[in-house]
């Protein structure tokens, strides 16, 4: 069954035929449910104004009704950031004034890393997937910075792999890039440093 159907795998990774170095564990609908981004990331004037202008190519109405349903306005087109909406209660990141100055952002994607996933999820693939996967991979995947020092920090305080006081902030990052630490990833990260 195709990953954007919304079926994860046994190992509560999504897996695409296409990209099978490509593993996150949430779909865009679940970031959105949780709280990413501030809740400003689908309003075209969300947060501070970039360098490129004021109103970014972004909205929600290209994305599947039922990613919203029932997922309150202010959590995903809010016109400021709003810390208490992200899912950590914790903001993480930059915006998109440094995404742009950091050159980050490609014309097809605007605003960035997510709204490329939500296009990839849907089907779209473009010469900027590798690139993008490859940005994923260096913070979320088994080699990826994030995720690891989530995990040396579970460690040293000799807590559970979902425990969402350990280290707040780089949480909020990973589930930007549709990441949540899952049990099995944590174990096979403890079974590579035993």
């Amino acid at each position: 069954v195709p990953a954007h159907d919304g079926v994860k795998a046994a190992d509560g990774q999504l897996h695409f035929a296409d990209a099978p170095e490509f593993r996150p564990t949430l779909t865009p609908a679940e970031c959105i449910a949780k709280g990413i981004f501030g809740g400003c990331y689908f309003n075209p004037r969300g947060g501070k104004e970039g360098i490129y202008g004021r109103d970014v190519a972004v909205s929600h109405a290209e994305f599947p009704a039922a990613w919203f349903a029932g997922v309150p306005e202010h959590m995903y087109a809010s016109r400021r950031y709003h810390v208490p909406t992200n899912c950590y209660g914790v903001k993480s990141g930059f915006g998109q004034k440094e995404w742009e100055s950091k050159g980050w952002m490609h014309v097809q994607d605007p605003r960035g890393w997510l709204q490329w996933y939500c296009r990839f999820f849907c089907g779209r693939r473009t010469h900027d997937d590798a690139r993008q996967i490859s940005r994923w991979a260096a913070c979320a995947s088994p080699r990826g910075r994030w995720r690891n020092q989530l995990c040396g920090a579970v460690a040293k305080k000799g807590g559970r792999h979902d425990d969402a006081s350990i280290s707040p902030v780089i949480r909020q990052t990973l589930l930007h890039w549709a990441y949540e630490l899952t049990k099995s990833d944590y174990d096979a990260w403890r079974a590579r440093k035993a």
